[in-house]
């Protein structure tokens, strides 16, 4: 209820009311999260008297029952008792639920409640001791993916480049690769792959070669002439130095993929279940938002690209298994993506909702430059709700962190850095500012974007 709450009363109550009620959802919210953090706490211990504040302006003395008095000692209760999850009372009603379900003689309900209990605790014994089994003690969970369900592969055989992480769900199906999108997905692995970024930099070396070019000309030509240059690259060192002397995957990955790929119809990752667009008609498995980091420019003179994290959102429209020489696999989400870069494709209403519109994408057409392509363990799921003030729009809604799935502090962070994709930026002043222009953009501070129109009417 505060996930979808504050969608509902968009625009049917007046500003400051809605306002004080999305403040209320977002702090039940919080609080029932299940990882919780004692620092975000006592700021919602602050922020909810001020809430209740708010409303005793708005809604009649007789609203005020006890009942909401008592939301003020929710955080206080948290952070002695812990997360709510584990202390709410649904469960213990469920399981009452379920004791009443056993009754079958009316006349004698405490005798059906106590036989069924007895046989219910004799076969758990039992099935302790059961191996081979699958029993509700052992059951997997639903969205299943750990490693020793990667068996479904055809490939069974992963890379050390590549460690298989995710579980494909169904029969898969033979799929042909098309000209455009072989490149496509050879270059995100290629440009994706933290043992490549030392031939990415020699790359780069060999371009500049003494000419002074912009860092926003050397990415161009190795986002459209790398592959071709990498594959020449390593069939001159096996010439030179011999195969034994180059690791097989990176021979295997400079080769590129065969043209025979698989496509599967679900597939499970970091707790989440994604199914393509094409095949989601009950369901929205088919939403992903993934943040990557994407070159930016402070005008349309800035030579120097500059790394930033975007925040992309699309849907699945299939999920495709490459075939490296039938040594080893890699499985990429094909997406179309919402052009965020046009107020046409994203913005923010005034309650700070993101709004998408999938009738403009980035690319529609299938072009070399475009990047449909993402690694199943970058994306996030999100759910795409019909904006009712805004036809054509919809607001992205994103989920909580799957049930099997906890936060764990900055592990995850820590093991992305270390791999992080190569980019011009790293270069330095090996390249030189062609006619000596100078770069006046900060990138040690985050920058404020300011309305222009705004801005001319407070100088008047």
């Amino acid at each position: 209820m505060q996930h979808f709450l504050p969608l509902a009363i968009r625009g049917l109550l007046p500003d400051h009311v809605t306002s004080v009620l999305f403040d209320l959802c977002g702090y039940f919210r919080e609080v029932s999260a299940k990882v919780l953090y004692i620092s975000d706490l006592e700021k919602l211990e602050e922020r909810i008297i001020m809430t209740l504040c708010h409303m005793e302006r708005i809604f009649p003395p007789g609203f005020f029952t006890v009942m909401v008095h008592l939301v003020m000692d929710l955080a206080t209760e948290a952070k002695i008792g812990g997360p709510v999850c584990y202390r709410s009372m649904w469960f213990v009603e469920r399981y009452i639920g379920k004791l009443k379900s056993n009754v079958r003689n009316k006349a004698r309900p405490e005798g059906s409640i106590a036989e069924a209990f007895l046989a219910d605790e004799c076969m758990t014994f039992c099935s302790r001791y059961i191996v081979g089994f699958e029993t509700k003690h052992n059951l997997p969970s639903q969205n299943e993916d750990n490693d020793e369900w990667v068996g479904h592969h055809d490939i069974a055989h992963g890379s050390r480049l590549f460690p298989h992480s995710g579980n494909p769900l169904g029969k898969p199906r033979n799929y042909v690769l098309s000209g455009v999108e072989k490149v496509q997905a050879h270059k995100y692995v290629l440009f994706n792959c933290s043992d490549v970024n030392s031939y990415l930099r020699a790359h780069a070396d060999e371009i500049t070669n003494g000419r002074n070019l912009n860092p926003d000309v050397v990415e161009r030509i190795q986002n459209d002439k790398f592959h071709e240059w990498f594959q020449a690259h390593i069939r001159k060192l096996e010439k030179e130095n011999g195969i034994h002397n180059i690791e097989k995957d990176i021979r295997l990955l400079a080769r590129g993929p065969v043209n025979a790929a698989k496509r599967y119809c679900a597939f499970n990752s970091r707790g989440y279940h994604f199914r393509p667009k094409r095949l989601d008609k009950e369901t929205q498995n088919s939403g992903v938002m993934v943040t990557a980091k994407t070159s930016s420019y402070a005008s349309a003179r800035d030579a120097n690209p500059v790394l930033r994290d975007v925040t992309y959102y699309g849907r699945v429209i299939d999920i495709v298994e490459l075939n490296y020489s039938g040594q080893f696999s890699v499985v990429l989400f094909k997406c179309e993506w919402v052009n965020v870069f046009s107020e046409t494709g994203m913005k923010k209403d005034k309650y700070c909702y993101t709004l998408v519109n999938f009738s403009h994408l980035i690319h529609k057409g299938e072009k070399i430059e475009h990047e449909p392509f993402i690694f199943p363990n970058q994306a996030n799921q999100v759910l795409y709700v019909e904006d009712e003030l805004n036809p054509g729009w919809s607001v992205v809604m994103k989920l909580p962190k799957p049930r099997d799935v906890y936060d764990l502090g900055n592990l995850e962070w820590e093991a992305q850095t270390e791999n992080e994709p190569f980019h011009v930026s790293q270069l330095g002043e090996s390249l030189k500012i062609k006619n000596n222009e100078e770069h006046w953009v900060r990138t040690d501070v985050e920058g404020t974007i300011v309305d222009a129109n705004n801005a001319s009417s407070n100088e008047e």
